[in-house]
């Protein structure tokens, strides 16, 4: 008789244990919509208001409204090039319901060169969601005398480009892009953002300056600027029938290495995550929902209609990525990154 109740007694904790199993996941969830139905959430965006990332973060937030049955609420952060979006970020409540679309590239480069203000560690944050992926590309202006990259290697006269700052994103592209292919480069920074550089261009007092690949393709046309050079292994979607720097002109091997080092910053795209320490049904929950939202043709079509371009990775494959461009460099390497950048052309 005890036999035969030990056995029945393992009989239902082993039903219990699969019972559990099987509906622990489901609550979990159900939990975790519960929780986002109704609720007002702060999504946080370093773009200003107008700009590419303020129209990839309402979009997706009233998609995030309709799927969730929540409320998202703008908030525009973009002094200090994402610093303060990225502080709210981490000192909100890490409930979930504080979400943030930043640039993955000024994080990852804040933290390598050094800036002022950095906190966060980008190894250890939670990511949902890559929203769009970003080339670098080489915009000259129509006074420019150069047509190609090979144009660039050959001339005697250095080749000037337009940067706001040393690390600015653009402007530390152009310093190792003229290091890895032997171009003679002088930096021009000081500019107050796109305008002043545009007109300095378009003026001839620059020869032109590296920009991502969807800031490219608002230039019109009659403007007389020209994409001459995909910084990046693969062309741009954008611009198929430009060449890349490694079609274009012959590397150095470790010439190689620094561009697709910094390609692969730049590829970190607009990313979105939460603050550490959100309970992980929620985070799943957001990742599932942004899955959902960036995978839908529909979705992708309408980004299309608004000028925006949807390049989906998952939280996970985001947590991969960041560690190959924080880690790819040892001491030395990184060490010789920051001279080329912030010390050689200045």
């Amino acid at each position: 008789m005890a036999i035969t109740r030990h056995i029945y007694a393992g009989i239902g904790l082993a039903a219990a244990i699969a019972c559990g199993l099987l509906t622990g996941p489901s609550k979990a969830a159900d939990d975790a919509r519960s929780f986002y139905q109704g609720r007002t959430i702060q999504f946080v965006t370093m773009g200003s208001p107008g700009g590419g990332y303020d129209a990839y973060t309402r979009a997706i937030g009233a998609q995030l409204e309709r799927r969730l049955g929540l409320k998202s609420l703008t908030v525009n952060d973009p002094a200090a090039g994402g610093l303060i979006a990225m502080n709210r970020l981490l000192n909100a409540k890490p409930d979930g319901s504080t979400i943030l679309l930043i640039g993955g590239e000024a994080l990852a480069t804040a933290q390598l060169f050094g800036e002022p203000g950095v906190n966060y560690d980008i190894l250890k944050q939670t990511w949902l969601a890559r929203v769009s992926a970003e080339s670098k590309v080489t915009l000259l202006g129509p006074k420019s005398p150069y047509r190609t990259l090979a144009d660039m290697v050959a001339s005697d006269r250095p080749v000037i480009w337009a940067g706001s700052g040393k690390t600015d994103g653009n402007t530390d592209f152009s310093a190792i892009l003229g290091v890895a292919a032997g171009i003679k480069t002088k930096l021009i920074i000081g500019y107050k953002g796109t305008g002043g550089m545009m007109v300095a261009i378009e003026n001839g007092e620059v020869d032109g300056r590296v920009v991502s690949d969807e800031s490219a393709a608002l230039v019109g046309s009659s403007s007389g600027m020209r994409v001459v050079s995909i910084l990046a292994r693969k062309r741009s979607e954008a611009f198929p029938d430009v060449p890349t720097v490694f079609e274009s002109v012959k590397l150095r091997p470790d010439g190689e290495r620094l561009l697709d080092w910094r390609a692969g910053i730049a590829a970190l795209g607009r990313l979105v995550m939460v603050t550490p320490g959100t309970p992980a049904d929620r985070v799943d929950l957001l990742r599932a929902t942004l899955n959902d939202i960036l995978s839908d043709p529909a979705f992708v079509a309408e980004a299309r209609k608004m000028n925006l371009s949807v390049s989906y990775a998952s939280g996970e494959d985001v947590k991969k990525m960041v560690g190959a461009a924080m880690t790819t460099l040892d001491a030395k390497g990184l060490a010789e990154v920051k001279e080329i950048v912030i010390d050689r052309f200045y």
